[in-house]
């Protein structure tokens, strides 16, 4: 079997000349026009709850706009859900093989799959664009390819916008669907189904909801708003009580056209500061007394910037230091931050396992094991520390399993023609000689030369 008609039978299509556009793009980029419905920032509660109960179902495509808008809008909310995604994106990661005893075709194929994905400079975008479906309830990728050295290999991964999605009437299942242009016949595609191993499809398990409903979209979008309602009214606020008032006063009798000059004149003076008056007006400034009412508003706002971080983040001091932000405080909610993270790159790194490694597995080796994504989540050893604590351990006699210290230190077991280091470990306490004392310094007592005499010889032992 050549290598095109493995890998059509690797899609699940009869022979080569199938019309799979392998190499091509399938969910091409639409047109600016069609890429967003701007929705605005004059919303009402009831026109944000319609978007939502089109949401449930499963039209999502305002509801994704205005989620993205949320985020744009909120300088918090871009700031946790930023160190969420740039958390998965940062970390290191590598491929091995998934048995503790691998075969050397398990160590190439684990190899070859490392050194594709490495060569994709845009991986650590996906990494982020996977995590942001902690967000959105989805993330879909699809896998753009190229054969090189004889091998069928990734070079790009298209990122597909979550408006071009929905879920069926009939299963709740995930499908792109373009609203308008594009794949516009409801109810769209299932693209693993049509394109086997071409997409990269991750829903995580957020809140336990079904699918349409899944992520933290709801709980965020509802705080965003209600901040975003809130700026609103305590600016309308700054401008009415945080400036002076200024009231006009006219002689009764005054005619329509006097107090329309009037008021006039009270509006300018917001800007110019300066006024024109006829000797039958007169106008006072008075500045506001005492509190304006004004922490109303930071105490809402700021309850809800915590709220946010509790939801994607698991705490809050790690965003905000708090009325009583120790620094022990914030260091275990570092570690409740850290839990999120090592959740979110266990599941992506099952996806990818699954949507990525599988199918380049398939691919170019046929039916070989498939390896492990892992991402490196743990602290990095003290070297140092930890082979002077081996070397401890191995004096008193324990029994150590060499294994074990190779992964903790990152080394692998060496293969029969591996080059190895040529080093002497030395377990026994041999007593190392003295250094030769220096030319100028005077000898010690009872050696020749010095002060005190030698000692004696010992006594012959009796016959």
């Amino acid at each position: 079997m050549g290598f095109l008609d493995r890998v059509a039978s690797a899609f699940g299509f009869a022979s080569a000349a199938s019309p799979l556009p392998l190499m091509g793009e399938v969910t091409p980029e639409l047109p600016l026009s069609l890429q967003m419905q701007r929705i605005g920032g004059a919303l009402t509660p009831a026109q944000v709850s319609s978007i939502v109960r089109e949401a449930d179902v499963g039209y999502v495509w305002q509801f994704q706009d205005l989620l993205h808008e949320s985020r744009q809008k909120d300088g918090h909310l871009q700031t946790v859900l930023g160190t969420r995604e740039n958390a998965i994106r940062g970390l290191k990661w590598q491929i091995v093989p998934s048995t503790d005893s691998p075969r050397r075709k398990d160590i190439k194929v684990a190899e070859f799959c490392e050194k594709a994905i490495r060569s994709v400079g845009d991986f650590p975008d996906l990494l982020a664009h996977l995590a942001g479906a902690a967000y959105h309830g989805y993330a879909v990728a699809e896998t753009m390819l190229d054969v090189r050295d004889g091998r069928l290999v990734p070079c790009r991964f298209g990122r597909l916008a979550h408006r071009r999605f929905c879920f069926d009437q009939e299963r709740g299942q995930l499908r792109q669907w373009d609203q308008s242009g594009g794949n516009a016949v409801y109810p769209g595609v299932d693209l693993q189904a049509k394109y086997p191993g071409k997409f990269i499809v991750f829903q995580p398990r957020i809140n336990g909801d079904i699918a349409c409903r899944e992520g933290l979209g709801r709980v965020l979008l509802w705080a965003a708003l209600f901040r975003n309602w809130t700026l609103r009214d305590w600016l309308a606020l700054g401008e009415l009580s945080w400036k002076p008032w200024r009231v006009g006063t006219y002689k009764a009798g005054a005619d329509k056209t006097v107090i329309n000059n009037l008021r006039d004149v009270l509006r300018q003076m917001s800007g110019s500061g300066v006024a024109t008056l006829p000797d039958d007006a007169r106008i006072d400034v008075q500045w506001p007394k005492g509190n304006a009412q004004g922490d109303t508003h930071a105490t809402l706002a700021g309850f809800l910037a915590g709220e946010m971080s509790k939801a994607v983040l698991g705490q809050t001091l790690t965003t905000e230091a708090g009325s009583r932000g120790a620094r022990s405080l914030g260091e275990v909610h570092d570690k409740v931050r850290r839990d999120v993270m090592e959740a979110d790159a266990a599941s992506i790194a099952a996806c990818l396992r699954r949507d990525l490694l599988a199918p380049l597995v398939a691919w170019n080796f046929g039916a070989a094991a498939v390896p492990e994504f892992r991402f490196l989540t743990a602290d990095g050893v003290d070297l140092k520390a930890y082979s002077e604590a081996i070397l401890n351990f191995r004096k008193a006699g324990l029994r150590i399993c060499a294994s074990d210290v190779r992964d903790a230190a990152g080394l692998r077991k060496p293969d029969d023609d591996d080059e190895l280091l040529d080093v002497e470990v030395l377990f026994e306490d041999d007593a190392q000689p003295a250094p030769d004392a220096p030319a100028d310094e005077p000898p010690a007592d009872g050696e020749p030369g010095g002060d005190s005499p030698p000692p004696e010889a010992p006594d012959a032992p009796d016959e």
